[in-house]
């Protein structure tokens, strides 16, 4: 099994929540709430840094939502995220959610560690 330790860099504050979605079904990482075998919650803002254990090594994809009004969602206006979001490998952000590929990353055996740079548009 491995171990995966998230660290969260650039929060704006640390009002509310971070929502968090590991999953292994990388093609499919916007609908990690859909994944049955998903690791996803959520933790206080303030927290900083996320330690999953037990999960099984292999290719996984990792969202992260800075939920500041505690509302359970990523709000957005005319389709823009108004509250920060983070992709696991922090692929630039263009026009729309990063591809499959440039989130997915391997969890191999044993500790390893992860950096979540949150960004904000608003």
């Amino acid at each position: 099994m491995a171990e995966l330790t998230v660290s969260v860099a650039g929060l704006r504050d640390h009002k509310g929540n971070l929502l968090f979605c590991l999953t292994r079904r990388t093609a499919q990482y916007l609908d990690c709430d859909k994944d049955p075998g998903a690791v996803h919650g959520s933790v206080a803002a303030s927290v900083g840094t996320l330690d999953f254990q037990h999960v099984a090594p292999g290719e996984w994809a990792l969202l992260m939502i800075h939920d500041s009004n505690m509302n359970g969602k990523l709000d957005k206006r005319f389709g823009i995220p108004r509250e920060g979001f983070g992709f696991s490998r922090n692929p630039a952000i263009k026009f729309g959610a990063p591809s499959a590929d440039d989130v997915r990353f391997e969890i191999p055996a044993g500790e390893s560690h992860q950096q979540i740079k949150m960004r904000y548009i608003f």
